[in-house]
C-alpha cells in the first residue's frame, strides 16, 4: 500500500504544478480522485505506522519544493488534506511532521478555526480558483467535512440575526452544513431559517455578493426564480388561506380581535378600505355617467345625421 499512496501524492502535486504552470492541461477530474484516493487510506494508516510515518516524509518533502502559497489551489489542498493525514492517520505523533510545517505558515493555528476564517474567505473571493465552480464546491465540502468530523463546535446552530450579520463566506459554510446535517430540502420546509430567508429576499441580497453566492444559491434552489405574475399568484393563494382559516371559527375570530395587535390590523384594513371604496366609488360612478352623457350625445348625433337636420 505504501508504494500505491506514494504514487497518488505525486499524481498530486503533479496536477498541483499544472494548475499552476498552464491551467489548459489541468485534469480536474483526475485530480478529484487522485485527492481521494489518498484519503480512503488515512484511516488504514492509524494500525500500519511504519507506512504512516513514510507517508508523512513524503508529504513533507514534497511540499517544501514550492511555497505553500503559490496558488490558491496548493493550499487549499496542502492544507486541508495534511490536516486530514494528521487527525485521522496520526495516533502517536510520530507521523506529524508536515503537518506541522504547514501549520507554521499559519496565523490561525487551530484547524477548524483556521478553515472557517481563512480558507473560506480564500475560497470566495472574486476570482478564486480560476472561477471553476466545480473545484470551489469540492473544496467547500472538503472543508465542511472536517468541521463537521473534528470540530465541537456547531456553527449550522444559527438564527436569523446572527445570520444577516455575517461575512459571505461564513455565509456559505453555514448554509452547507446546515444543508448536510438538515436535508437538502430544508428551504421547502416553512417553519426553517431558509425558508423565511428566501421569502424575505436575504438570498436575494448575497446572490449581489458576486457569482460564487450565486452559484450556490442556485444549485441549492435558494433564490425565487418565479415571474412576477407566479408570485403574485402564490401570494394571493397564501393570503386567501390565511383568510379563511382566520374566519372559519367565529368564536376564534371574536378571541383574536380582543388582541390589541390582531385587533389594531383588522380594525386598521375596515378602514382603509372604506377609505379606498370613498375614492373609487364616485370615480366610478363619474366614469360611468360621463359614458352614458359620450353615448347618449353620439346617439342625438346619428339621430341628426339620419333626418338631414
Amino acid at each position: 500500500m505504501e508504494q500505491n499512496i506514494t504514487t497518488y501524492i505525486e499524481d498530486l502535486f503533479k496536477y498541483l504544478k499544472d494548475y499552476e504552470s498552464d491551467y489548459s492541461t489541468f485534469e480536474m477530474e483526475a485530480f478529484f480522485q487522485t485527492y481521494t484516493g489518498i484519503c480512503a487510506v488515512f484511516q488504514a494508516l492509524r494500525e500500519q505506522r511504519d507506512e504512516a510515518v513514510e507517508v508523512d516524509r513524503v508529504f513533507l518533502e514534497r511540499i517544501k519544493q514550492r511555497p505553500l502559497n503559490s496558488s490558491d489551489l496548493r493550499q487549499l489542498t496542502l492544507q486541508i488534506i495534511i490536516s486530514l493525514f494528521e487527525s485521522v492517520a496520526d495516533t502517536d505523533g510520530q507521523s506529524n511532521r508536515a503537518y506541522m510545517y504547514c501549520r507554521e505558515f499559519r496565523n490561525i493555528k487551530r484547524d477548524a478555526a483556521y478553515f472557517e476564517n481563512f480558507l473560506m474567505p480564500l475560497l470566495t473571493r472574486e476570482g478564486s480558483l480560476n472561477n471553476n465552480i466545480k473545484l470551489n464546491h469540492f473544496f467547500l465540502k472538503e472543508i465542511g467535512r472536517f468541521i463537521r468530523t473534528f470540530s465541537s463546535a456547531s456553527i449550522a446552530d444559527v438564527n436569523f440575526e446572527e445570520f444577516k450579520g455575517m461575512p459571505v463566506h461564513q455565509k456559505l459554510l453555514t448554509l452547507h452544513l446546515r444543508r448536510v446535517e438538515l436535508g437538502d430540502g430544508i428551504v421547502e420546509d416553512r417553519d426553517s431559517l431558509e425558508h423565511h430567508m428566501r421569502n424575505t429576499g436575504v438570498f436575494e441580497k448575497l446572490k449581489h455578493e458576486g457569482p460564487i453566492p450565486t452559484s450556490y444559491l442556485r444549485e441549492w434552489n435558494y433564490l425565487i426564480e418565479e415571474s412576477f405574475m407566479d408570485r403574485l399568484q402564490e401570494f394571493l393563494k397564501e393570503a386567501w388561506g390565511k383568510f379563511k382559516g382566520f374566519f372559519s371559527s367565529f368564536n376564534y375570530v371574536r378571541l383574536a380581535l380582543t388582541q390589541r395587535y390582531a385587533g389594531f390590523v383588522f380594525y386598521g384594513l375596515i378602514i382603509v378600505m372604506f377609505i379606498l371604496l370613498a375614492f373609487i366609488v364616485p370615480m366610478r360612478w363619474l366614469s360611468y355617467s360621463d359614458s352614458k352623457l359620450t353615448e347618449f350625445e353620439q346617439r342625438i348625433d346619428n339621430t341628426m345625421d339620419a333626418t338631414g337636420r
